[in-house]
């Protein structure tokens, strides 16, 4: 295996340290890995792997071999990160993914027998809220001698893990060897994802009706129930402030000025106090999202997601909601049924909107 320092230096040398996704399938066709990456063979040109860094950025993979395994490279691209790419390309074989951006986003990924068996964020390894999968801890041998916090070599220690996952070796003779570069078109996402399609939220409503009408007539009602989910979590739901945003198509233009203005004084006043208590707090808990702290600063961007509620009605009434459901993410963190009902609205709501 490569050290990691070696695989650090090696992706700063091919200037691949700040955004980039490897992906390594053990026991498959080239040819077959392309396709599923939404690339036609036909279309491969050779280029060396240094040379990946001076095309201009777009969905363009660089495919190898190492020994028994394929490996694609993406330059600031993130397809081999994604269930709708690794779940059929593990039904190859065995298949791993390290991926990172510039914003320090990143993932290291297991998939096997067409499932995702284990996924979490490279920067939060110890996090159980952040794994995903059939088998959580399916990383956990393979990671076995390697440092996940030391942020100097973060991304080669990902890297070392793909090696030991898939058999593929990022040495000199891999980076000096064959590699073909290829234009690719993004595979669609999955309506419903691995974690998603056999949840029992799909047999009740809203969802019923959700699924079956899935377009832009649902984005509104969808819009309203996840902010109706997150002031439920965060305790807001009765709060005079919440009330009043949830009303305010129905009062005067100068009501609604002065609904804003409190309602942004409510969101600063909350992430102060969650500073002040986050000082006094112990810096290690079981459970993060248990923290004090964490209800205040959760409160603080509802409050703030509310504000922009009623600047939407500004200086007439909208029709609906702006597009806060992304923004209330932040806000939805724990483990309880609410936490997951939130997130599958998320989900309906981006293919809702996708199909527009």
């Amino acid at each position: 295996m490569t050290s990691p320092q070696q695989l650090n230096e090696l992706l700063t040398n091919l200037g691949l340290h700040v955004a980039a996704t490897f992906t390594a399938v053990h026991g498959a066709d080239e040819d077959a890995v392309i396709r599923l990456f939404g690339g036609n063979p036909e279309q491969a040109r050779p280029m060396k792997l240094e040379d990946l860094r001076n095309q201009d950025y777009g969905n363009r993979i660089l495919v190898s071999r190492s020994g028994p395994t394929v490996v694609v490279v993406e330059d600031n691209g993130y397809q081999g990160s994604r269930e709708e790419v690794l779940r059929p390309l593990s039904r190859l074989g065995r298949t791993a993914s390290a991926y990172w951006n510039v914003n320090a986003v990143s993932s290291l990924s297991l998939a096997e027998g067409g499932l995702i068996a284990s996924a979490f964020e490279m920067i939060a390894p110890e996090e159980p809220e952040y794994r995903y999968g059939v088998r959580p801890h399916a990383w956990d041998p393979l990671l076995e001698g390697l440092t996940l916090d030391d942020d100097a070599c973060l991304w080669g220690a990902g890297l070392a893990a793909v090696e030991r996952a898939s058999g593929a070796q990022f040495d000199e003779a891999w980076v000096h060897g064959p590699h073909r570069a290829m234009p690719i078109t993004p595979v669609p996402d999955y309506l419903l994802g691995q974690g998603l399609v056999n949840s029992p939220l799909l047999k009740r409503e809203p969802f019923i009706t959700y699924l079956a009408g899935l377009g832009p007539a649902m984005i509104g009602r969808m819009r309203r129930h996840a902010l109706d989910l997150a002031l439920t979590h965060t305790g807001l739901h009765e709060h005079p402030l919440a009330a009043a945003a949830l009303t305010a198509d129905t009062i005067p233009a100068a009501a609604r000025e002065q609904l804003h203005a409190a309602l942004t004084t409510a969101h600063d006043h909350a992430l102060a106090q969650a500073r002040a208590l986050r000082a006094a707090e112990p810096d290690e808990v079981e459970r993060e999202w248990e923290r004090p702290s964490k209800l205040l600063f959760r409160q603080g961007i509802v409050f703030e997601v509310l504000s922009w509620c009623v600047a939407a009605h500004l200086p007439t009434p909208a029709d609906r909601l702006p597009d806060i459901i992304s923004f209330l993410t932040t806000a939805m963190t724990g483990d309880n049924e609410r936490i997951a009902e939130f997130w599958m609205v998320q989900h309906l709501h981006h293919a809702a909107q996708q199909a527009t």
